[in-house]
């Protein structure tokens, strides 16, 4: 067990001085390839994203469209997941067989489709991303927690018929830890993605958030600021990824 830990520990630090050489490698192509262009309009150096970067930080105004952006990323995600737990709980064939056309509906059609008929629908705002958040997260919410719900071993049904405990302890001792296990890898990757169709969705129906912020840059051809915007966006999807990852392995008993 002790070897196995440090073998873990051993690839870890692999892992972690491969990524910093592979980011300033990445930095180093971007800044001759920056030189050999020699175009802000096309690709800025690195330092100048970094300094606009820096100074995106001292506005408030950076802050608040962050702040809108996480808050929409989190209401569609918490929306998704009470209703496909709601739903999912609904124990009925054809009710799963109507529902599960309705989710082949949302996902064979591309985002941009929900977002124009909920421009229609709602207008520009919060309306419009955070129901397009729902429509693209719902479907492997509800088929995880469905499939869960359905597939729970028949020794703990038998053990139920034969010691009946209350409703509230079947839900609250048994059925949520044990939907958690099914639940929290989806979740973690819906929260990731969350912010990318958010993003997406504040970028053609949004008058604030981070997303118009990049449709502002991109009007006014601010190359520099849009770079600065993707590189936050991708901070804070690496940071999310990190920490979930850490508390998915912790959950789990094991070590990160």
């Amino acid at each position: 067990m002790k070897r196995s830990l440090n073998s873990l520990e051993e690839n870890y630090q692999k892992n972690l001085y491969f990524n910093i050489i592979f980011v300033l490698l990445i930095f180093l192509l971007w800044y001759v390839m920056g030189v050999f262009i020699n175009s802000e309009l096309i690709l800025p150096l690195p330092y100048e994203v970094i300094k606009t970067s820096i100074n995106l930080l001292k506005k408030l105004s950076f802050w608040q469209n962050l702040f809108l952006t996480i808050l929409r990323a989190i209401i569609g995600l918490s929306l998704s997941l009470l209703s496909s737990l709601i739903l999912g709980l609904v124990k009925n064939k054809y009710f799963y067989l109507a529902l599960r056309n309705i989710i082949d509906i949302f996902q064979s059609n591309p985002i941009i489709i929900w977002i124009s008929l909920a421009l229609i629908w709602f207008g520009f705002g919060t309306k419009t991303v955070i129901f397009t958040v729902i429509i693209m997260l719902f479907p492997n919410f509800y088929l995880s927690i469905y499939h869960a719900i359905n597939n729970i071993p028949e020794e703990y049904k038998d053990l139920f018929k034969i010691y009946p405990v209350s409703t509230k302890d079947y839900y609250t001792k048994f059925l949520f830890p044990y939907l958690k296990l099914y639940i929290l890898p989806v979740f973690i990757n819906s929260l990731i993605s969350s912010f990318k169709i958010v993003t997406m969705a504040e970028f053609l129906s949004a008058n604030n958030g981070i997303g118009y912020m990049l449709s502002y840059s991109k009007t006014f051809l601010n190359t520099k600021e849009i770079y600065a915007y993707a590189l936050y966006l991708f901070i804070m999807s690496k940071t999310e990824e990190k920490i979930l990852g850490r508390f998915y392995v912790n959950s789990k008993g094991l070590e990160y």
